[in-house]
Order: C-alpha cells, then structure tokens, then sequence
C-alpha cells in the first residue's frame, strides 16, 4: 500500500513527491545541501529550479510549509519591455547550520543566513542575517538573538504545559497521557535515559545532537518529581 501511495504521488509531483526526492533533485542541480536537512511539505515548498547550483544549505536546517527560495529574479522583464534591453539576474542564497525557516517565508537572491538563526513565519529576507539571530517580518529584521530567544522559551516552558493541559481536557474530555508532553518532559522526567519514553528520545536525537543534550539533561534537576506530580499541578493550575 505504502508503495502504491509513493508511486501515485511521484505521478502527481514528480521530484516534489517526498523530501528526500526533492533534495536529491536540487543537489543533482548542483545544490550544497548538508546532513539532517528537513522539507516538511515539498508541494508547498518552492526552491528556484533555474539555478539551483547557486543553493548552499547547511546541516540541521527545517524547511516548514510554503517557503519560497530564490536564486534569481524576472523582474528585468519590464526593463526590458520598456528599453528592450535583456539584463541577466542572479544571487546565492546561503542558509547556515541548525535555521529554522518559518511557514511561508520568501528569501530572495543573494541573501546569506548565517548559523543558528530563526526565521519567523510569512517573513520576507532580503537582507543577510547574522549568526545567531531571530528574525522576521516584512522585510525581515533581527529582533533578538537566538540566546535571548532561549530564555524566554525557557521561562515559557510551564506555562505553555499548563496551556496544553487545559486545552486537552476542554477539548477531549479527559487528562493527557504523558506522550502528550514529549516535548515538555524536561519538567517532569527523572535524569536518566531509561525513564524516558520513545516520543521524548526521539526529540532528543534531533538535530544530531543526543550525546550533549543527554549531557546537559543530565546535569540539571527537573522542576516536578515524576509526572504524576507534574499532573497534580496542572490540576491546581486551572482553578
């Protein structure tokens, strides 16, 4: 069945049919694309085709939904309606290590983003973006570095959870399971591996960082002991 439904989609969207086709047919096209890179919806997503070889992405980059990256630009058409002149346009495009790329961002030509960096969603960069930085809007700027950033989710973290819970209960009518907070587990969970269930090892192989995150994991002391604890406050939290 999987090879039934992988086979219509290759009909409909040819190289655009899963993410790894689609990367394999920019690096074919002459694209720099690094380890671990993810494309999470190729149909939605427009990479220039024209010259893809002016394409260097890094490692760990994530390409959310509707995201556009171009290399070149047609706007000379009008010059040349006008004049009648034919005046070529290109630029590479650089996206660093470890970026996130929000929902239907535009980067155009010539634009490098540098390593650790946030994109916002329905940005538009048109300008280059520096190691390390939250940008976004239209055009893009940099709001606050990605360390800055990594504060305020830290002091986000348990009001956010408590958000999920209330928002679980309201809608399905009964207490989340623990796999309904695998990205909040840091938490709750007790400092070692084996306590950790699959959807939580999963987050912490992301990015190709398990070995320093079980590191730094294991150096810190979770804010609740055990989940039933962490539950017991979530309760008293919607009072």
């Amino acid at each position: 069945m999987q090879k039934i439904k992988r086979f219509i989609k290759k009909l409909f969207y040819a190289h655009r049919c899963d993410q790894e086709t689609y990367i394999e047919y920019l690096r074919r096209g002459g694209a720099e694309i690094g380890e671990r890179v993810r494309i999470f919806d190729p149909q939605s997503t427009v990479i220039d085709a024209t010259r893809p070889f002016m394409l260097k992405i890094g490692n760990d980059v994530q390409i959310t939904s509707g995201v556009t990256i171009l290399t070149h630009g047609y706007d000379w058409s009008v010059i040349k309606g006008a004049y009648g002149e034919v005046l070529g346009s290109a630029g590479e495009v650089v996206i660093g290590n470890n970026c996130f790329i929000g929902m239907h961002t535009t980067i155009l030509k010539g634009v490098h983003i540098g390593d650790n960096c946030i994109i916002g969603a329905n940005s538009l960069v048109n300008k280059d973006i520096p190691n390390g930085y939250v940008a976004a809007g239209n055009p893009a700027k940099p709001i606050m570095t990605v360390e800055e950033y990594r504060k305020k989710r830290i002091d986000a973290q348990l009001k956010e959870a408590e958000e999920l819970y209330r928002c679980y209960v309201k809608r399905m009518g009964k207490e989340p399971p623990i796999e309904a907070f695998d990205e909040f587990f840091w938490l709750f969970q007790k400092r070692d591996e084996t306590s950790l269930t699959e959807g939580e090892k999963t987050k912490m192989r992301l990015v190709g960082t398990y070995e320093r995150s079980m590191e730094l994991y294991s150096q810190t002391k979770p804010m609740f002991d055990g989940y039933d604890e962490f539950l017991k406050h979530l309760r008293s939290s919607q009072v």
